[in-house]
């Protein structure tokens, strides 16, 4: 474990996927503008961003909504699934800095988690092009009974680790997932590509994920501990 003087030790660090430490999320917006396209319409930015960090199914429904589209909500949700883990299929890249930040919390012996809204299908996609091993416990959106922004995932992550969650850091980059993870309790530190869609953090620190390090980590839980 590691531990800033007087605070308490960095039991384990959670890690979102998409958009976190993958860069999926150009992979999602071309899978949303081909379901869009097949149900007839185009995809508005605004409706694009409301889906980020979000479950598939609810994803599904909200492009039907707005689209004007009375569609089987359940089969827009299999279609997109699909088209989602044939892009992931062909590679799905680190965003920068994001494979170091996980090597070094694992140098440091510190237990590590993959928290998402995405189900195993695609999940298992970026697992295959990963060295084995690389997280401990993978909780995935369809793993659960209720996905982001409610935090059985990252609670269910804390106690398969073994961790307390209020030691334990998530990293994330959507509201969804921040809200998620300051349910759990754990100490979350938000790394979104464009720090200006949350810069008021929505409760979480708001860090550029390349200046992330396991001493930076210990030292925020600590000043939230001490």
């Amino acid at each position: 474990m590691t531990a800033a003087a007087g605070g308490a030790p960095l039991e384990a660090a959670l890690f979102d996927m998409d958009g976190t430490l993958f860069d999926s999320e150009p992979l999602w917006d071309v899978s949303l503008a081909d379901l869009a396209a097949m149900l007839g319409g185009r995809l508005s930015a605004e409706t694009r961003r409301r889906v980020v960090g979000g479950n598939l199914r609810d994803t599904a429904r909200i492009v039907q909504e707005d689209l004007g589209v009375e569609a089987d909500v359940e089969e827009s949700a299999a279609w997109l699934l699909e088209r989602t883990r044939q892009l992931f299929a062909l590679g799905v890249p680190w965003r920068p800095a994001a494979r170091s930040v996980v090597e070094s919390v694992r140098r440091q012996g510190i237990p590590t988690a993959l928290v998402t809204s995405s189900h195993r299908v695609l999940v298992d996609e970026v697992l295959a092009q990963l060295d084995p091993g690389m997280f401990d416990t993978v909780v995935c959106g369809d793993e659960v009974t209720h996905p982001k922004p409610h935090p059985e995932a990252y609670l269910t992550a804390a106690e398969r680790l073994r961790a307390d969650p209020r030691n334990c850091v998530a990293l994330e980059d959507s509201a969804k997932g921040i809200a998620a993870a300051l349910a759990a309790g754990c100490l979350v530190v938000a790394v979104p590509e464009d720090g200006g869609a949350l810069a008021d953090g929505h409760g979480a620190v708001v860090v550029p994920l390349e200046t992330v390090t396991v001493d930076r980590l210990a030292s925020l839980l600590a000043a939230r501990t001490g």
